[in-house]
Protein backbone atom coordinates (compact mmCIF):
# COMPACT_ATOMS: atom_id res chain seq x y z
CA UNK A 1 0.00 0.00 0.00
CA UNK A 2 1.31 3.45 -0.94
CA UNK A 3 0.18 6.65 0.72
CA UNK A 4 1.08 10.26 0.05
CA UNK A 5 1.00 12.58 3.03
CA UNK A 6 1.16 16.33 2.58
CA UNK A 7 1.93 18.78 5.38
CA UNK A 8 0.71 22.35 5.26
CA UNK A 9 2.61 24.34 7.87
CA UNK A 10 2.16 28.02 8.70
CA UNK A 11 5.63 29.04 9.86
CA UNK A 12 4.21 32.20 11.44
CA UNK A 13 2.73 29.89 14.11
CA UNK A 14 6.05 28.28 15.10
CA UNK A 15 6.35 30.21 18.40
CA UNK A 16 2.92 28.99 19.53
CA UNK A 17 3.47 25.26 19.05
CA UNK A 18 4.72 22.76 21.63
CA UNK A 19 8.30 21.57 21.82
CA UNK A 20 7.16 18.10 20.75
CA UNK A 21 5.46 19.48 17.64
CA UNK A 22 8.50 21.59 16.74
CA UNK A 23 10.70 18.48 17.10
CA UNK A 24 8.39 16.62 14.70
CA UNK A 25 8.61 19.54 12.27
CA UNK A 26 12.41 19.30 12.39
CA UNK A 27 12.19 15.69 11.19
CA UNK A 28 9.74 16.71 8.47
CA UNK A 29 12.08 19.53 7.39
CA UNK A 30 15.04 17.16 7.15
CA UNK A 31 13.11 14.29 5.50
CA UNK A 32 11.14 16.15 2.86
CA UNK A 33 11.70 14.93 -0.71
CA UNK A 34 12.72 18.32 -2.14
CA UNK A 35 16.00 18.49 -4.05
CA UNK A 36 19.07 19.67 -2.16
CA UNK A 37 19.29 23.42 -2.65
CA UNK A 38 15.52 23.95 -2.98
CA UNK A 39 14.77 27.49 -1.72
CA UNK A 40 11.47 26.78 0.06
CA UNK A 41 12.71 23.56 1.65
CA UNK A 42 15.83 25.31 2.94
CA UNK A 43 13.82 28.27 4.22
CA UNK A 44 11.46 25.96 6.11
CA UNK A 45 14.30 23.95 7.66
CA UNK A 46 16.06 27.15 8.70
CA UNK A 47 12.94 28.64 10.31
CA UNK A 48 12.28 25.46 12.30
CA UNK A 49 15.95 25.25 13.31
CA UNK A 50 15.95 28.86 14.46
CA UNK A 51 12.83 28.27 16.53
CA UNK A 52 14.53 25.31 18.22
CA UNK A 53 17.65 27.37 18.96
CA UNK A 54 15.62 30.33 20.24
CA UNK A 55 13.77 28.05 22.66
CA UNK A 56 17.01 26.48 23.82
CA UNK A 57 18.61 29.92 24.32
CA UNK A 58 15.50 31.46 25.91
CA UNK A 59 16.47 33.67 28.80
CA UNK A 60 20.02 34.14 27.57
CA UNK A 61 20.56 37.86 26.84
CA UNK A 62 22.88 37.51 23.85
CA UNK A 63 22.40 38.35 20.18
CA UNK A 64 21.72 35.06 18.43
CA UNK A 65 21.83 35.89 14.71
CA UNK A 66 24.52 38.58 14.25
CA UNK A 67 26.91 36.21 12.45
CA UNK A 68 25.72 33.29 10.36
CA UNK A 69 27.49 30.62 8.38
CA UNK A 70 25.90 31.66 5.11
CA UNK A 71 27.04 35.32 5.40
CA UNK A 72 30.30 34.75 3.49
CA UNK A 73 28.61 32.91 0.63
CA UNK A 74 25.83 35.50 0.42
CA UNK A 75 28.36 38.33 0.34
CA UNK A 76 30.29 36.65 -2.48
CA UNK A 77 27.14 35.79 -4.45
CA UNK A 78 25.77 39.34 -4.26
CA UNK A 79 28.96 40.57 -5.92
CA UNK A 80 27.72 38.88 -9.11
CA UNK A 81 23.92 38.59 -8.80
CA UNK A 82 20.86 39.85 -6.99
CA UNK A 83 17.78 37.97 -5.74
CA UNK A 84 14.52 39.24 -7.26
CA UNK A 85 12.28 37.15 -5.01
CA UNK A 86 12.10 34.25 -7.46
CA UNK A 87 15.57 33.69 -8.88
CA UNK A 88 19.10 35.08 -8.91
CA UNK A 89 19.69 37.63 -11.68
CA UNK A 90 23.20 38.57 -12.87
CA UNK A 91 24.43 42.05 -12.01
CA UNK A 92 25.16 44.33 -14.94
CA UNK A 93 28.84 44.31 -15.89
CA UNK A 94 30.28 47.84 -16.26
CA UNK A 95 31.27 48.66 -19.87
CA UNK A 96 34.93 49.12 -18.90
CA UNK A 97 35.08 45.51 -17.70
CA UNK A 98 33.32 44.31 -20.84
CA UNK A 99 36.01 45.35 -23.31
CA UNK A 100 39.01 43.13 -24.04
CA UNK A 101 42.38 44.50 -23.03
CA UNK A 102 45.17 44.76 -25.58
CA UNK A 103 48.58 43.29 -24.89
Amino acid sequence: MKKTITFEIDTACLPSWTDEYIAALWYIAQSQPAEHGDHDAGEFAELVGREIIQRWMRGVPVPVWNIQGRDHYHQQLTRFARWNGVEWMPNAVPAAENTPTSL
